[in-house]
Parts: C-alpha cells; sequence; structure tokens
C-alpha cells in the first residue's frame, strides 16, 4: 500500500496532497499545472516535499516530522518519464540492465531476457535508442524501470508521444503487466478515456490540491463538485432551486428551460426546500424521447457532429432561441438517424443521472 499526504510551496503554487493506493492501478487526472508529475516526483524521491509523510508497504520514504529522506536509490521506485530518458550510448539490454548492476551477470542477462520478452521486444536488445520507434522506447523503458522489481511503477503521461494505435497495444500491455508485476501503479494522464479503461481508481487534481479520489465509477458517475463534473466530461451544468422533496427524490425548477426535474438523491446530497444548487449530466446520459413523460424537454435539433461510433447532437429549448447549445446529447447513429437539423424533438433527462454538484 502506498500512502500519501504532503505539502510542497512555490512561488504562485502549493502542492498540498493525500491519497493511498492498494495493489492497484490509479490514474491522477487533471490539467496541467495541478501537480500531477510534482507528485510522482515527491514519490521518486527526486522533489523533497515541504511536510507530510510518503509509506510505502510500512516503509517510511518520506516523514518530516522524523527528518527521514531516503535517497530516489533506496526507496524501490520505478519512473517512466514522459520522454523515455533513455541513455542514448547505452544498447536495449544495457538500459534495462542499468538499475540491476548489483546483480551477478548471470542474474542481470536472466533478468534482462525476461523483461525483452515479456515486452515484446526480444529481438532488439542490441540496438541502441535511437534505432527504435517511439513505442519500442517505451517499452524499453517500461522494461527498465520494471527490472529492479519496483513496489510501484510511476508512469507519468506515457502514451502521449504515442499514436493511436500505438497507444491502444501498449495499454494493453500495461494492463497485462498486472499478471506478474503485483505492485501499485500510479498513471498520470490528461486523458479520461485513457485513465478509465487502465486504472480502478482516479484522483482528480485541480490547483495543487486533489478534489475527489475513488473508484473510477463512483468519479464518472457522481462527481465530487463543479470543477470535478467539468473536468470528467459533464458538459450539461445548470442552475436550479428545489421546490418539492418527496422521501430519496427532490423536484427541481430549472428557470433557463422553464421546465421541473425529478432528480434521484443518492450518497451525501440532501438539498433542502428552496435551496440552489447546482446540477450536471453527462451528455451519454440524454436521450431522445418518443413523448413528453417526466423529465423531458421539449428541444430543437441546432446541430450534430459525427464521430466514429456516435454523434454528439447539439439542441435549444423550442421559443428559447437567444440561449442556443443548452443540451448536448451523445447518441448512437441509429438513435441519431431519427433527427435532423431544425427538428423538433423530446430529450430525457434520466433521474438516476442528475447529479447535485458542490460549488
Amino acid at each position: 500500500m502506498l500512502e500519501v499526504s504532503i505539502k510542497r510551496k512555490l512561488p504562485g503554487f502549493v502542492l498540498d496532497v493525500k491519497f493511498t493506493v492498494n495493489q492497484e492501478i490509479m490514474a491522477i487526472l487533471g490539467p496541467s499545472g495541478s501537480g500531477k508529475t510534482m507528485t510522482l516526483q515527491c514519490i521518486a524521491g527526486l522533489t523533497q516535499p515541504d511536510e507530510g509523510f510518503i509509506k510505502l508497504n510500512d516503509k517510511i520514504l518520506f516523514d518530516s516530522t522524523q527528518n527521514i529522506n531516503l535517497s530516489p536509490q533506496r526507496r524501490k521506485v520505478g519512473l517512466v518519464f514522459q520522454n523515455y530518458a533513455l541513455f542514448p550510448h547505452l544498447t536495449v539490454s544495457q538500459n534495462i540492465a542499468y538499475g540491476i548492476q548489483d546483480r551477478t551477470l548471470i542474474e542481470k542477462k536472466e533478468r534482462v531476457t525476461q523483461l525483452l520478452g515479456k515486452m515484446h521486444i526480444g529481438e532488439l536488445g542490441q540496438r541502441f535508442p535511437k534505432q527504435l520507434s517511439s513505442g519500442q522506447q517505451q517499452r524499453v523503458a517500461l522494461a527498465r524501470a520494471l527490472a529492479p522489481e519496483p513496489d510501484i511503477l510511476l508512469l507519468d503521461e506515457p502514451f502521449s508521444a504515442l499514436d493511436s494505435q500505438v497507444q491502444e497495444r501498449l495499454a494493453i500491455e500495461l494492463l497485462s503487466l498486472q499478471s506478474f508485476y503485483k505492485g501499485n501503479i500510479l498513471l498520470v494522464t490528461h486523458n479520461l478515456a485513457e485513465g478509465y479503461k487502465m486504472a480502478s481508481r482516479i484522483a482528480v487534481y485541480y490547483s495543487g490540491q486533489v478534489i475527489q479520489c475513488d473508484s473510477k465509477q463512483k468519479v464518472i458517475i457522481s462527481p465530487a463538485n463543479h470543477t470535478v463534473a467539468r473536468l470528467t466530461g459533464v458538459r450539461n451544468l445548470f442552475k436550479g432551486s428545489v421546490i418539492e422533496i418527496q422521501g430519496e427524490n427532490a423536484f427541481v425548477l430549472i428557470p433557463e428551460f422553464q421546465e421541473k426535474v425529478r432528480i434521484e438523491l443518492k450518497g451525501t446530497a440532501k438539498p433542502v426546500l428552496n435551496q440552489s444548487i447546482n446540477l450536471g449530466i453527462r451528455p451519454e446520459y440524454v436521450h431522445l424521447s418518443d413523448n413528453p413523460v417526466e423529465n423531458t424537454l421539449k428541444c430543437v435539433v441546432d446541430r450534430m457532429i459525427e464521430g466514429i461510433a456516435s454523434i454528439d447532437c447539439f439542441f435549444y429549448i423550442q421559443g428559447k432561441t437567444d440561449s442556443r447549445h443548452l443540451i448536448e446529447a451523445t447518441l448512437s447513429k441509429a438513435d441519431a438517424g431519427r433527427i435532423s437539423t431544425g427538428q423538433e424533438c423530446f430529450l430525457h433527462l434520466h433521474p438516476e443521472h442528475l447529479n447535485i454538484l458542490k460549488d
């Protein structure tokens, strides 16, 4: 288990984060400059926090109160940089063996051969980094980080420089690492889909803080606040006022729609009568409806943007042409085939997927 609770102050920026990771892949998601890479550097021992502690499998890597700050070599941490940072004057095999110089020649050879095979680069052992593609360099960097058998693997946007096909293949291989690598993995990424696919947990960073850390399903289904919702793709955000509460349901009037919607209360969301609240719903959870049943809005199709597997549709409320693009829906091509630009239709906002968002 990795336990992190650290603070580091820089001019104009403060990193203040706390989280735990327990034998899993956790994605760290957030905008540029939010402290994601700095967190990895603190765990690896390349940057020293001002206060707090870092504990890995009951081993204290850093503790400001006990004046403990282990060197990177003593931490058993594997780090893969965004630019791979391979040694250009060393072969692939020599790069992989760099961190296990304390082993015998036979042990080094066996470990390098094993990792060359697991990373599917067995024929590249005698090549130099400049002779490799970006994808091959990434595999070498992963193998080098794994060679000393670290307790945790830190990946700083490992796929950002790769084309989409190579990204897909490496993502599958990284997931397969868990069959033989039993340590924790921290994956820094800007890509929500990548983080969701790879990880079991997601930590959302913003301005140097973890604003939500939970299972990936909960982060997506129940974002903790307005900022998490926006960063994780909730593009339908609006304000409303609670006009009625019935058991585990609340009825909210949304002024810009002049419509009442029902939401299912879940978790700690317990609004009170007449309270002003923020609501959000993901485009994937907005659907077409044949009839004006509960939680439907009468809209007009403004525009449609075709993707590979779905179509992004934008709607405005009938009679409110000065307030366009209020609703976005991601529809299957079969559903989107039922509508066209300028057509009137009904949209359904499912009560289960309407979330109350904190400011």
